[in-house]
């Protein structure tokens, strides 16, 4: 029998842990469960990743990478927000589609521990750089009249909500509203972009130029 290639592995494993960390929560989850989801034994496991805390990282950082080197990509062209609004919205809806289980992972360890979730990310703080050039850029754009000036949270949460919420309760949507239609869901997400871009455009544009709309 072939014996399976190490990045083959570590994937299998990364995919695993995010199921028992949603399922259980992280300080619940032993390195034996996951080993356990994974089908091999905890000194296996051992071998590709010696700690929990090590594979905490390795999914973060996977989910991570996915996302902010295209944002990264969006923010250095020169245009104004609602320019690129249309692709933010795109890359995060990608990047959730493509990992299901991030939103409710992420939720989970802000409740749970967000100091462990910020030091996870601050071992990287390159990767935020992206998020603070797109905060410095809004803020920027309401000083100067491009955008309707409102609380930078405001803007965040709305955006992060209007993206993230119907994957965390994509079970009761599928079934109460698409009969239970896997594939009713993931195209009502295709097509759910443009109802947030036009939610996002009519928050952030300024008064005097709504008519020009």
């Amino acid at each position: 029998m072939k014996e399976e290639e190490p990045i083959d592995m570590e994937t299998r494993i990364i995919e695993a842990a995010k199921i028992v960390f949603v399922r259980k929560g992280y300080e619940a989850t032993k390195m034996g469960d996951i080993a356990a989801e994974v089908g091999i034994s905890r000194t296996a496991l051992h071998y590709y990743f010696r700690t929990k805390e090590l594979l905490f990282e390795a999914i973060f950082g996977q989910l991570m990478g996915r996302l902010l080197p295209n944002i990264a990509i969006l923010m250095e062209e020169a245009s104004t927000i609602l320019e690129k609004i249309p692709g933010i919205i795109e890359q995060y809806l990608s990047a959730i589609k493509q990992n299901p289980l991030f939103p409710i992972f992420i939720i989970n360890e802000m409740n749970r521990n967000p100091e462990h979730l910020f030091q996870t990310i601050m071992k990287n703080s390159n990767r935020i750089q992206p998020l603070l050039q797109l905060k410095k850029q809004v803020y920027d754009e309401m000083e100067n009249g491009l955008l309707k000036k409102r609380p930078l949270i405001d803007v965040a949460s709305t955006l992060l909500s209007l993206v993230i919420f119907p994957f965390l309760i994509h079970l009761p949507l599928t079934a109460i509203f698409l009969d239970g239609d896997r594939k009713a869901f993931e195209k009502y997400i295709d097509n759910r972009a443009s109802l947030i871009i036009e939610v996002m455009h009519h928050l952030l544009t300024p008064d005097k130029n709504r008519k020009q709309l």
